[in-house]
């Protein structure tokens, strides 16, 4: 049986969520969860996303639907603002699978050189989960920032499409790790393209999550080749 994932879209139609210098968090999280979507789907995992569009999508019918679809794991993308620096990611007070996926997020986006604030949690004054969406959700789930919108320095790392695809697709490693499932190789029809990643790897002392993030950039493909045939 397929794992099931369910993706919180953060905002939406008349809430922007968090604004800065033109940019609009709710434009950033839909790019994210998409491209989050699209490398899960590459493994297999099926994905539920409270929007594909921007539309009015509010924190209690995310967790409406998360709870109907009954995934295996549930991840809510945000991204931050108040002035600060960095990634963050919140899990359950009750730590277990919530905060394996958070740490296992966290350890991707680091990959692609986004520093972190931490893994936190957060309780009310009941005691209780302080957020909704991972309070009221049935199955472990997460929150992630992947930085503050607000910050023009820590905005850079995320400002792109391309680079919130990247981030996006970290997310998805995160998620893959957290459900044991292993990272497929990425398709290429190619050849030359394999041989130049292997070419730079090798010369250049790179990782394969270095050469994986290259080739996942938009025209990495290319670029690749170019590095390559520099190095010759």
């Amino acid at each position: 049986m397929a794992y099931k994932v369910f993706l919180g879209v953060g905002h939406g139609g008349t809430d922007t969520g968090a604004v800065a210098d033109g940019y609009r968090e709710k434009d950033m999280t839909l790019v994210m969860a998409l491209a989050c979507q699209e490398e899960l789907a590459r493994h297999g995992v099926l994905v539920k996303l409270s929007r594909t569009k921007d539309e009015n999508d509010s924190v209690n019918e995310e967790v409406r639907e998360c709870n109907a679809y009954a995934p295996d794991l549930a991840l809510d993308i945000h991204v931050n603002a108040g002035g600060g620096d960095g990634f963050e990611a919140y899990y359950t007070i009750g730590g277990g699978k919530g905060k394996s996926l958070a740490l296992a997020i966290e350890q991707e986006v680091k990959a692609l050189g986004q520093n972190s604030r931490g893994c936190k949690t957060r309780a009310g004054s009941s005691g209780r989960d302080y957020y909704a969406f991972i309070r009221d959700t049935a199955c472990p789930a997460v929150i992630a920032e992947i930085g503050f919108i607000d910050n023009a320095k820590d905005r850079a790392a995320f400002d792109t499409t391309q680079e919130q695809q990247a981030f996006g697709r970290a997310y998805a490693r995160g998620i893959l790790k957290t459900l044991g499932v292993p990272e497929a190789p990425i398709a290429s029809e190619d050849a030359e393209t394999m041989i130049a990643a292997q070419t730079i790897k090798k010369k250049a002392g790179l990782e394969d999550q270095t050469i994986r993030y290259l080739l996942n950039y938009q025209y990495g493909e290319a670029l690749v080749k170019k590095l390559a045939k520099a190095m010759e």
